[in-house]
């Protein structure tokens, strides 16, 4: 009888620990999540730098884009203007290559990055040729629901929201 009675109270005992234990890791999941997944806030100056943004660019502002290809889309620069095989009525050709110019993103760290991959779905790749360099620049990126995702001209992972218009009408 007494053996019953010490195997039932040490069962209890376990379930209350791991309760307890349930417990504080749900308490503590909000800030597991925002140190291991999310990444601390990064602090920006508060010194002047005029116009110029912080934020990790797309593309390499060091060279001007001749050429781009992504999904059967061809954006080009032949005999001093920009020619293209989309439809792009509603935007002119190079208001579409300023748009890519001027892309930027949130910077993501690789755990960061690690952590969503299987989230994004494969990946797809653009080819951007830029004047005066011999090879192109093959930008991965993948596409989420809420942002897309690219490796920038400094292999960085950038995270960047926009409408699929903007970018590819």
């Amino acid at each position: 009888m007494r053996n019953q009675s010490t195997q039932r109270q040490r069962r209890w005992n376990n379930i209350l620990i791991l309760g307890i234990i349930s417990f504080m890791v749900l308490m503590n999941a909000p800030k597991l999540i925002q140190t291991y997944l999310i990444g601390e806030p990064e602090q920006t100056e508060s010194v002047s730098t005029g116009n110029k943004s912080q934020l990790p660019r797309l593309l390499d502002p060091n060279h001007a884009v001749e050429a781009l290809y992504f999904n059967g889309a061809e954006l080009k620069w032949e005999n001093g203007q920009w020619t293209s095989n989309l439809n792009t009525q509603d935007v002119p050709i190079p208001e579409l290559i300023t748009r890519w110019q001027s892309l930027e993103g949130t910077l993501l760290e690789n755990d960061i990055f690690d952590a969503i991959r299987s989230n994004l779905g494969s990946p797809e790749t653009i080819e951007i040729w830029y004047q005066g360099v011999e090879e192109p620049h093959r930008i991965t990126f993948y596409r989420g629901d809420e942002f897309w995702v690219f490796q920038n001209w400094q292999q960085q992972w950038i995270a960047i929201s926009f409408e699929v218009d903007y970018l590819i009408p």
